[in-house]
């Protein structure tokens, strides 16, 4: 599911280690892990469609990525109150987290966002408005602003 609304917000198509990536750094605003924990309207891909390959996680991570992934292993035993978990259940979280946060402003913390993490996610609510001709127009001009705001705040 996250990667199908990833893909639909970039207008590409992206890889695993994109999509953990992403994800990865969109929960770093998350304030309400335990109602993320425990929240069961996020259902993924129904158990007779999984198959082996939708198991294996076989990517080349950027030491950043996987010291955050390392420690929501170590931060969600106390939500969910066991001594620890996998790193496949670290990541359901973090993806239902990333899931979770597009429709509930209440589980992220505004205060700890900084400017480009605002500026992404108006990104992303925009560009599913956009027509696909405009896409490449719209992404130039976003960018440029991006930069633009990015450097005031030096």
């Amino acid at each position: 599911m996250l990667k199908d609304t990833y893909e639909q917000v970039d207008g590409k198509s992206l890889t695993q280690a994109m999509i953990i990536s992403k994800a990865v750094d969109d929960v770093s605003v998350l304030k309400r892990w335990d109602k993320v924990v425990n929240d069961n309207s996020v259902k993924g891909k129904e158990l007779e469609k999984i198959t082996d390959k939708d198991l294996r996680i076989r990517v080349q991570l950027s030491p950043q990525t996987q010291e955050k992934i390392q420690n929501y292993k170590y931060y969600f035993p106390q939500l969910v109150g066991t001594r620890s978990v996998t790193l496949g259940v670290a990541l359901k979280f973090i993806f239902k987290g990333a899931l979770l946060m597009r429709d509930d402003a209440t589980l992220v913390d505004f205060q700890s966002r900084d400017v480009d993490s605002i500026i992404d996610s108006c990104k992303y609510k925009l560009a599913e408005l956009i027509a696909p001709t405009n896409k490449v127009a719209f992404e130039a001009i976003f960018s440029e602003m991006k930069n633009e705001i990015t450097s005031l705040k030096k």
